[in-house]
C-alpha cells in the first residue's frame, strides 16, 4: 500500500509538472519541467539518506526527525477530540496547560517563550494535516515539501526568462537545483515553504505583472516567509524601505546605501532598540554556542548553572534526571540569562547530587565568532566576521566530514560567479534593475550578518544561508551578460 501511494503521488506531481511546462514554458520540451522535479526527489532521497542512515543510525534524525515525530503526537489529537486539534491547528488556545495536556512531551512545540513566534510550530502542523494523505509515508511528506519550493524557483523563473539573457533552461536549473538550495528545500523542515514564499513575494515585489497577480504573490508569500522563517520578512521588510525610499532618492546608489546605513543606524540608536537588538542576537548566540560546545550543564540555584566541559562528563554518574558527583572536576558557574560571563570554579564534594538541566554532545563542525555579549557597537564590529562566515564556512580541516566539502566548493562556485557577474561580464541594467539589484544585495548581506552573528557551527550556517543563495541567483540572473561569456569562450 505504501509504495503505491508513493508511485501515485508520484505520477501525479509529473503530471502537473507537464501541464506547467507545456502551459508557461513553451521555449523548452514538455518533459523538462517533470525531469527536473525528479531530480528534486533525489534530493528528498539524499536528504532522507543522510539524515537517516549517516547521521541516524536507521532512524530519521535532526529537525526532520523531530518535526516528523511530533505531527504524529498532534495528529493522534485528532483521534481523541477533533475539537482540540483544530485549535491546535489554528492556534486558537495557547495556554501551557491546554498543550501540556496533549503535547507536553514534545521539544520543537513546547519550546517555550521566545522573541519571535515559534515557527516551528507551523511545520508540525503541516506535517499533522499531510499525515491525513500520507498513510504515514514519510517520503510523500519529502514530496509534498519539494514540490513546494520547485514552484517558487519555477515562479522566479516565469519572471527572470523576460530579463536574463542566460538560456531558458541554465536559468531554470540554476534557480530550482542549485546544490544547497536544492538540498535544504527538499526536506521536511522550515526551509522548503519559507522558499516558496520568499520566492513569491520577490516576483510580487519585483515584477511588472498586473496588480491582482503582483497582490495575491504578496500576501501568500509575506504570510509563508513569516510563518516559517520571521526573520527573513523583517529582513525583506528592511529592504524594502531602501529600495521604495532611498534608492529613488539618489542617482547614484552607493549614496543610497550610505544614507540608508546612516539613517537605520541613527534610529536604532535614538529609539533605544540598538540594546535590545544586541541583547536578542547575543542571546542567539550563546544559545548556539552552548549547542557547539556540548557538555553538562547542572542547576546550581534559581538564576545560576553550573556548566562541565563535554570531555568531563564522565566525572559525573547521571540517573533520572540528576547528576552525581564522583570526582572532583572543574567547572564554570554563569547566570541563566547571561551565559557568556562564565567564572572559573572546581566541584569538590563528591557524592553530592545535581538536577540536569541539559547535556549536549559536541559538534563536529565549530566555527569561531567573536562573543557580542549585548554589545551594539561590537556586533557591528562583528559584521566582516559575520559575512566572511556565511558566505565561507565550511572551510574544510582535518576534522570535517565529506558533506562539508560540496558546500564549500559550492561557496567558491558562487564567488567565481559573482566575479564574472560584477567585473568580467556585467550586463548593463536600467535604473530599476539596478535599484532590484542592490535591493537583493541588501537583502543577502542582512542574511549573512544575522547568521554569521548567531551560528558558530558550519553545518547549521549552510541551512540558514539559504534565503541569501535565493536573492544571489536572482541578482547574477539579471546582471551576468551570458552573451559575452559565451562569445569569450568560444573566441578563446
Amino acid at each position: 500500500m505504501g509504495i503505491l501511494l508513493i508511485l501515485v503521488y508520484t505520477s501525479l506531481f509529473l503530471l502537473l509538472c507537464y501541464w506547467l511546462n507545456k502551459k508557461y514554458i513553451k521555449v523548452l520540451p514538455s518533459y523538462t519541467l517533470p525531469l527536473l522535479f525528479l531530480v528534486k526527489i533525489a534530493y528528498a532521497f539524499f536528504f532522507l539518506y543522510v539524515y537517516t542512515y549517516h547521521y541516524g543510525g536507521g532512524e530519521l534524525t535532526a529537525d526532520a526527525g523531530v518535526f516528523f515525530k511530533e505531527s504524529k503526537v498532534l495528529h493522534s489529537v485528532f483521534q481523541q477530540s477533533p475539537y482540540d486539534f483544530f485549535q491546535f491547528i489554528f492556534g486558537l488556545n495557547d495556554s501551557q496547560e491546554f498543550i501540556n495536556k496533549y503535547l507536553e512531551t514534545t521539544m520543537h512545540w513546547n519550546g517555550g517563550d521566545r522573541f519571535l513566534p515559534n515557527d516551528s510550530r507551523h511545520v508540525i502542523r503541516v506535517n499533522a494535516l499531510l499525515l491525513f494523505i500520507s498513510n504515514g509515508e514519510v517520503i510523500i511528506h519529502f514530496m509534498f515539501f519539494s514540490f513546494a519550493s520547485f514552484m517558487g524557483g519555477f515562479d522566479l523563473f516565469q519572471w527572470l526568462k523576460k530579463k536574463s539573457n542566460i538560456p531558458p533552461l541554465l536559468l531554470l536549473i540554476l534557480l530550482t537545483l542549485a546544490p544547497s538550495l536544492a538540498f535544504w528545500s527538499s526536506s521536511i523542515i522550515k526551509e522548503p515553504l519559507m522558499i516558496l514564499g520568499l520566492s513569491l513575494f520577490i516576483r510580487g515585489i519585483f515584477d511588472d505583472i498586473s496588480i491582482s497577480r503582483k497582490t495575491w504573490r504578496i500576501i501568500i508569500g509575506g504570510v509563508l516567509t513569516i510563518a516559517f522563517k520571521p526573520y527573513v520578512f523583517i529582513c525583506l521588510i528592511v529592504v524594502l524601505i531602501y529600495y521604495f525610499i532611498f534608492s529613488k532618492f539618489f542617482q547614484k546608489q552607493w549614496k543610497a546605501i550610505l544614507a540608508f546605513g546612516i539613517f537605520g543606524i541613527s534610529v536604532l540608536v535614538i529609539t533605544g532598540y540598538s540594546d535590545k537588538a544586541a541583547y536578542i542576537i547575543a542571546n542567539q548566540q550563546e544559545d548556539f554556542i552552548n549547542l557547539r560546545d556540548g557538555g553538562l550543564y547542572l542547576h546550581g540555584d534559581e538564576e545560576h548553572y553550573y556548566y562541565i566541559y563535554y570531555s568531563n562528563r564522565d566525572h559525573f554518574s547521571i540517573e533520572n534526571g540528576n547528576a552525581t558527583l564522583l570526582e572532583p572536576v572543574g567547572a564554570y558557574y554563569l547566570k541563566k540569562n547571561e551565559n557568556f560571563e562564565r567564572f572559573p570554579m572546581k566541584l569538590n564534594e563528591v557524592g553530592a547530587t545535581y538536577p540536569v538541566y541539559l547535556t549536549l554532545n559536541e559538534s563536529g563542525s565549530k566555527v569561531k565568532v567573536t562573543l557580542i555579549k549585548d554589545n551594539f557597537w561590537q556586533m557591528l564590529l562583528n559584521i566582516p566576521e559575520a559575512i566572511f562566515n556565511s558566505f565561507l564556512q565550511p572551510i574544510p580541516n582535518k576534522k570535517s566530514t565529506w558533506l562539508q566539502y560540496p558546500a564549500f566548493i559550492e561557496n567558491l562556485l558562487y564567488v567565481f560567479a559573482a566575479a564574472l557577474t560584477f567585473f568580467l561580464f556585467p550586463k548593463s541594467l536600467s535604473q530599476k534593475e539596478k535599484r532590484i539589484a542592490i535591493s537583493l544585495n541588501l537583502f543577502a548581506v542582512f542574511i549573512a550578518m544575522i547568521v554569521g552573528w548567531t551560528t558558530p557551527v558550519s553545518g547549521a550556517i549552510v541551512r540558514y544561508i539559504i534565503p541569501a543563495h535565493v536573492a544571489i541567483l536572482v541578482i547574477i540572473a539579471l546582471k551576468l551578460d551570458y552573451e559575452k561569456l559565451r562569445k569569450k569562450i568560444f573566441k578563446g
